[in-house]
């Protein structure tokens, strides 16, 4: 049986390499088949470099993801970031693109994607907005607007992720050959997943900005699917989905922050 272990958020730059260093050390002794690293990789190009080097000689395999962070410009266009100098930067490690790639061992199968946020993860408290009003306010509740540059909207690089996403899940569905699923994100994709405040307006609206509910229906009724491990909200989250006539999906979050980088072993 494969043994995968899924990090993320690991922020080289702001968590030291020291630090990261130590997180390396102890994936290594679970002795791992694949390891994750699921976005927010590094503050700077020269940081996600830097960061993936920590963990090239892991046991087996390491597939990369990257996060929103990665894709801030510090000196890059993002979407020059996306398009080629990040891809290009994980294959120089020797590591799994994996937002174009799927994973195998065996019956065993791992997908992945950073996803994006499409709105959809808005605490259901907060009054309804169109899509507008959230890209126009955007800025007041999260730095990517400022610092990502690239010509898509949220809406839009939400679309283009989630169906590849999708598609490489159907190709899967119809591999006799594939038992088993894991999709790892960035962005988390059920509400088990978030964290709310009741009664923080405020932050149930930030949250729109932190997760694709949308892409987790998409999800949903994939019979193969087993497990799915996001990042990116700094807040570990374990839970499940009931789903029609199959056992239930265990979601969970993987746990990391600023300084203290963890990690989760399936």
């Amino acid at each position: 049986m494969a043994r995968i272990v899924v990090t993320s958020d690991l922020h080289l730059g702001i968590t030291t390499e020291a630090e990261l260093r130590a997180l390396a050390e102890r994936i290594a002794a679970e002795q791992p088949d694949l390891t994750v690293l699921a976005g927010d990789i590094g503050e700077g190009l020269a940081n996600v470099r830097a960061c993936l080097r920590l963990f090239e000689h892991l046991p087996g395999q390491v597939a990369v993801l990257m996060g929103n962070h990665d894709l801030w410009q510090h000196g890059n266009d993002s979407q020059a970031l996306w398009e080629n100098l990040l891809p290009q930067a994980v294959r120089d490690a020797g590591m799994i693109w994996l937002e174009d790639a799927t994973w195998r061992r065996d019956d065993v199968a791992v997908v992945g994607s950073m996803a994006w946020y499409d709105y959809s993860a808005v605490d259901p408290a907060v009054p309804p907005q169109p899509a507008e009003w959230f890209a126009s306010y955007k800025a007041q509740y999260n730095p990517d607007a400022i610092y990502i540059n690239w010509p898509w909207s949220d809406l839009e690089m939400a679309q283009m992720l989630g169906d590849a996403l999708v598609e490489r899940m159907r190709t899967l569905e119809d591999d006799p050959t594939a038992e088993a699923v894991m999709v790892v994100t960035h962005v988390p994709l059920y509400r088990v997943q978030m964290f709310y405040k009741p009664g923080d307006l405020r932050w149930g609206t930030g949250n729109a900005y932190f997760g694709n509910m949308t892409l987790g229906q998409r999800l949903l009724p994939m019979a193969k699917l087993r497990r799915v491990i996001s990042g990116h909200t700094h807040i570990g989250r374990e839970g499940a989905i009931d789903r029609p006539d199959m056992p239930p999906l265990p979601v969970s979050v993987v746990a990391s922050d600023y300084h203290r980088p963890v990690y989760l072993v399936v």
